[in-house]
């Protein structure tokens, strides 16, 4: 039985779409870095691969295994990344104001700023966000066709409620729900940390490596703010 409210030949409506919360992702290149900061990054890694290794002999458990992810510490003490830190931490503030934010009671802080190199097999991250920072980002090292890359995933909540299959999955339209990103080496991508990001399951048949960034807008102590 058809629905009778579906006409056969229902009246045609001349829409003016007009895109609203919009979810912007910004990308930017600066190959330049590449060589550099791989360098810089080479003893920081090999340190933490080395300290899971002994870790698991110490233990001597076969079901202790290196983690997903190989992650550093925090690189602004290293006067190799000084240069990435104060850009990161410039062009996050832009993207704030780009965005309309009001910023004039508030300072930019980096929260976080750290490298990290999936295991030759099996590295991935699962859908998360950095709840208290206001932008994130990437800056890829080694990476390529063959390695893991980012997922973006829709962070309406109210869209996950009631969300529909879609036709062709591999075509990105109004209803996707997430946007696989592509990425090289010296390729930076900036968005905002509410938007919940994975990354896919990493095969191994070549190094995937990043420097992740965590930004604030922090309140600025010397000032009245509004909340």
């Amino acid at each position: 039985m058809k629905s009778p409210f579906i006409q056969t030949q229902p009246e045609q409506l001349q829409f003016k779409v007009e895109d609203t919360f919009k979810c912007p992702i910004y990308i930017a290149h600066k190959p330049e870095w590449v060589k550099s900061l791989n360098k810089a990054s080479d003893p920081i890694i090999k340190r933490v691969e080395d300290n899971w290794k002994k870790k698991i002999k110490d233990k001597k458990d076969s079901t202790t295994k290196m983690p997903n992810s190989l992650h550093s510490e925090l690189l602004w003490q290293y006067p190799e990344f000084k240069d990435i830190a104060n850009l990161i931490l410039q062009q996050s503030w832009n993207i704030l104001h780009w965005q309309g934010y009001n910023l004039d009671n508030r300072l930019p802080m980096l929260t976080e700023l750290w490298v990290q190199e999936f295991p030759e097999v099996g590295g991935f991250h699962d859908i998360h966000e950095h709840g208290n920072n206001h932008v994130s980002g990437f800056y890829f090292l080694k990476c390529s066709e063959k390695t893991s890359h980012p997922v973006f995933h829709d962070p309406r909540p109210g869209k996950k409620m009631t969300d529909l299959q879609m036709k062709d999955p591999s075509k990105v339209n109004y209803g996707s729900s997430q946007l696989h990103y592509k990425v090289k080496p010296g390729q930076f991508i900036f968005f905002n940390s509410y938007m919940p990001h994975a990354y896919v399951h990493h095969e191994g048949k070549e190094k995937f490596r990043f420097i992740h960034f965590n930004m604030q807008a922090t309140i600025d102590p010397g000032k009245s703010t509004q909340v």
